[in-house]
This record gives structure tokens, sequence and C-alpha cells, in this order.
């Protein structure tokens, strides 16, 4: 609903008006009125209005000023000007000034109805494309986070950044408030651990909210911008202030960055606290020491992220710069690193026990190779190490002994290729755990036979299955071996071909359900490993040189 005034100084119009527009269900309008320019300066004061419908001669203030002074409270408002014949020519020249439209007093009261129609669909048209700006402005606002983190990705993993115009454009697309061509000071954060915190979506949220209390903290004396990386890290690009005032020729004095790195370093252990007291989480910090130019950004970054894997394990809550020394000296590094890797090398005789079944004996091994790892553990490459290892044993069992499909659909079988660095010791330790525990699950399940009595085996296995799929390549893949290296096996030994045996076993069972059942043909047929029965009958009577329904009306 919209809000319309009269004005003129004549009530007997302003009344017969009010009236006119009140009967008119179909404007729905809330109606004022104003019996001179000054009464009607006093309502526009305190109420927002739409339109205006006014005289445009009256005593004290005339109608053009009255509207010059509606514009400077409210520039949208719609004026209309009631004139006289002899005013026609004032009235044309008020509407070059910014009125709306301008009628006859006197006019009949559909041309006066329609005027406001038209200003009211005026309205109606300026509303909507500002609700389209709007939802515009707002969708902006909601995918320029994406925009900015796709840009700064390709800037950390991309090629070299060239500095030309083209940059420029696309911080100005993208919302970065920094300057193209000043350095950055890079500033990594990483979560130390998860706690309780499982869930993907859970993780995200406390990662996004993270990224905010470190904006907020820093946005007040620095520009900057921020990107969540991986599944635990943040990282800010930080200039000074300055940056944004300066020109492009202007480089800021040595003083102003190194207040600009100060102020940061020392907002650190802030920015932890408010984390540990709202997310009940611990962030760890490493920032570079020097600014870096935007060139040397992919560099600058995989080094920063070697600061924290090389330091993974020496403690929660770091702050580290890029020249953070290791403190227990590089000869006692090199010595602890001997011990892990000696640690390491034990990984290879996991592979043995997982092939032979021997649950006892992997699980004392890698229960103390995980817990001795940890316990000596001050290298994130360590963790990654090991992890490579574990999956290399892993994935070499999968690759000599088959699987089913349903053991598969057990186990996260991507985190074999695809090692996570910011997963955390425990985490690691219960996958490979769960993963070694289904394939000793299978194994059990499958009692997997030796050489030597494989065939005996197998001849059980075709007659406890002979409804399911028997063909070579599936039997090959019950016992772990080449369809046709089986196939020579099973006749040297057997002294009859595989498909053979098959195929008397489900004869010898087809002969006894048809002597011994009432079931259906149909169903003889499914129970003996046919899908087909017409398949079946022939099967049948090639053998039998008789259909089954013969043999079984002998």
């Amino acid at each position: 609903m919209y809000r319309m005034m009269i004005v003129d100084d004549l009530p007997i119009i302003v009344d017969r008006l009010v009236r006119l527009f009140g009967e008119h269900e179909l404007l729905e309008l809330e109606m004022y009125k104003a019996y001179s320019a000054f009464e009607a300066m006093d309502i526009l004061k305190e109420i927002k209005m739409d339109i205006v419908l006014t005289d445009i001669k009256m005593p004290g203030m005339e109608g053009i000023e009255l509207l010059h002074e509606i514009r400077k409270y409210w520039p949208k408002c719609k004026v209309i000007f009631l004139t006289s014949y002899d005013e026609f020519h004032y009235a044309k020249s008020a509407i070059s000034g910014g009125g709306f439209d301008f009628i006859l007093k006197f006019e009949k009261d559909e041309v006066i109805v329609k005027a406001i129609e038209k200003a009211i669909a005026a309205l109606d048209d300026e509303n909507a494309t500002m609700k389209l700006l709007h939802q515009a402005q707002m969708q902006k606002r909601q995918v320029i986070p994406l925009l900015q983190e796709q840009y700064l990705h390709h800037l950390l993993y991309g090629k070299r950044v060239s500095l030309t115009g083209r940059m420029e454009e696309q911080f100005r697309e993208t919302g970065i408030q920094l300057h193209h061509r000043m350095p950055v000071y890079m500033l990594m954060g990483r979560i130390d651990g998860w706690a309780a915190i499982t869930a993907i979506s859970d993780r995200k949220l406390m990662l996004y909210a993270i990224q905010n209390i470190t904006a907020e903290l820093l946005n007040i004396s620095v520009a900057m911008v921020s990107v969540t990386l991986e599944e635990s890290k943040i990282l800010c690009l930080i200039q000074p202030k300055e940056c944004s005032t300066a020109l492009m020729q202007v480089d800021l004095p040595e003083e102003i960055w190194e207040r600009t790195f100060a102020f940061v370093f020392g907002s650190l252990e802030r920015i932890q606290s408010t984390c540990r007291d709202l997310c009940k989480l611990s962030l760890s910090f490493v920032l570079s020491e020097a600014p870096i130019q935007w060139s040397q950004l992919p560099e600058s970054f995989d080094h920063l992220r070697s600061l924290f894997l090389r330091h993974a394990g020496a403690g929660k809550e770091m702050r580290l710069t890029d020249r953070t020394l290791d403190v227990d000296g590089s000869s006692a590094a090199a010595v602890q690193h001997k011990l892990q890797s000696f640690k390491v090398k034990k990984i290879e005789l996991l592979g043995r026990f997982l092939g032979n079944g021997a649950k006892p004996e992997f699980d004392q091994l890698y229960e103390e190779i995980m817990n001795d790892t940890a316990q000596q553990a001050v290298s994130g490459f360590l963790k990654l190490e090991v992890y490579h290892s574990l999956a290399s044993v892993f994935l070499s069992y999968f690759r000599l002994h088959p699987l089913d499909p349903s053991v598969f659909a057990k186990v996260e079988l991507e985190k074999l290729t695809h090692a996570n660095p910011d997963l955390s010791w425990e985490e690691m330790k219960d996958y490979f755990a769960r993963l070694a525990d289904h394939i000793f699950e299978h194994k059990a399940e499958i009692r997997e036979p030796g050489k030597e009595n494989i065939i005996l085996w197998l001849n059980d296995h075709i007659e406890k299955h002979i409804a399911e799929d028997l063909s070579l390549t599936r039997l090959a893949e019950a016992v772990h071996l080449n369809p046709v290296y089986l196939s020579r096996l099973y006749m040297q030994t057997a002294g009859i071909g595989i498909s053979d045996y098959v195929n008397l076993c489900r004869m010898d069972k087809a002969k006894g359900l048809l002597k011994n059942t009432h079931c259906k043909i149909y169903e003889i047929a499914e129970q003996v490993g046919y899908d087909s029965v017409l398949s079946f009958i022939r099967f049948f009577k090639k053998q039998m040189n008789m259909t089954p329904q013969e043999y079984r009306d002998l």
C-alpha cells in the first residue's frame, strides 16, 4: 500500500479528492490531506510519502517550492500538480524540474484517477527494479567468497602470477581489498585436532567460524583476504591499511611493514584463546617474516605448509615464523629420524601377517609400530611416510588377493590413494586397523585353502554353491588364482575339466530334485544355477537325451 497526500488551500477540493480516492478500493491508498504547503511539509518531515497531489499556486509557498522540499526528503515521491487553464505553461515547466505529471483541477474524476494509477504503476516498476537489483547484490555477496576462494586457490596452487592489469581486474571482480602491486604477509592457521567433531559438515562450519574470528580480530588494523584450505587450514594474505590509499608507484616505508608484522604476530595469541573459548579447538599459526611478492606466492605457500609438517609433533597452539629454527639441532633430529625409520621398515612385516591370516601377530606388531611412532613423532613428514607405507601394504594385498565387492563397500578405499596430511595419529591408526579387521573377517568366511587341497576345497565349494555363478573366472577369484592356471591345475589333478565337473554336479542335483520333490521345472532350473528354464531344459536333454519332465515321469 502506498501513501498519498493531497495539498490545496481550498478545503473543498482536498476533501472531494480524498472522498474520491477513498471510494476507489482498487487503488489501496493510505490518504493524508494538507490545506497549505507548510502543513504538508510538517507531515512530510515525519512520514514517508509516495505520491503528492498538490495545487501549483498556493499562498505562502507555491507547488514548485514544495516540490524542491519534497525532493530533499523523499526523492522517489511522485508529485502531481493541480493546475488551471491559465497556469498550463507554468505547470509544464514544473514537470521539467522534477514533477511527475499535471492535471487540470476540474477534470473528470476518471482523468484524475488515471493520473494516480500512472504514478502507482511507475512506483511498482521502480520497486520491481530495486528488488531485482537487491537480489542481484545479495547473490553477488553470496558468490563473492566462492569467487575469492577459486581465485586465491589459483594463485596458491597455480603457476607464477603475472603482474598485469588483468590481476587488478580480478581483484575488483572478486572483491579482494588488497593492492595488486604491493607484497603481502602470508599467515597460515591449522586446527591442531578435531576432538569429538567427526562430521565433515561440522568441521567446515568450525573452519569458517575460525576464519571469521581471525578476520574480525585482524581487520581492525590491516587489510586482508582469507581462504579455507584442505580440511583444517586457513590462509590469510595481509597488507598494511596504508596500501589501500597508496599510489601504485609509491613504496610504503619499512616501519609500516614492520609494524604490521608486529601487530599480526602479537594478535595470534588472542586469536588462539578466542578460538579455544568459543570453538573449543586449538589452533597453530605460521607467519611469513617478510612481505611476499605476488609472483612468489606458490613457493612461499609450499614453504609454510612444510613448516607445519616439520613441526607437527612439537605441540599445540604454536606460533611460528618461516624462519623458525629447530630447537633440537640438526644432528639430534637426524638421530631421531633414523630411529623412526627403523619403525617404518617394520611395516613391511605386516604384509606377511596379512597374507597368512595371522591376525594376533598382525595386531601385536601394528599396535607396537603405531604407539611407538606416535610417541616419538616430531615431524608430519614421518606421519605421511607411515601412512603411505601402510597404504602400500594393503594395496599390495588387494592386488594379490581380490576381495568381494561386499568387502570393498565396508572400507573407504579412496583413503589409500589420497593421504590427508591433517589426519591425526588416532584417526590414521583406527582406519588401518578397521581395514585389517575386514580382511581377516573375509578370510575367515571363505576359509581360503592351501594349494595342496585346493581341488577338494573347490569341489566342496561348487557343491555348496551350485545355484550361483560358477564360471571359471568366478572360481579363480575365490581361490586367488589366475583362471588359465586354475583350469590347467584342475585338469591335471582331477582328470576332468572344471566346467565338466560343474555340469555333473548340476545334473546330479537336478535329477534328485526331479525325483524327490514336487518343485516346478523353473524352480529346479533356478536351484541348479540357470536363469532361463529353456536353457536348463536344453542342457538336461543334451545330457540325458530326454526332457526334465520325461525323466520325472519315468
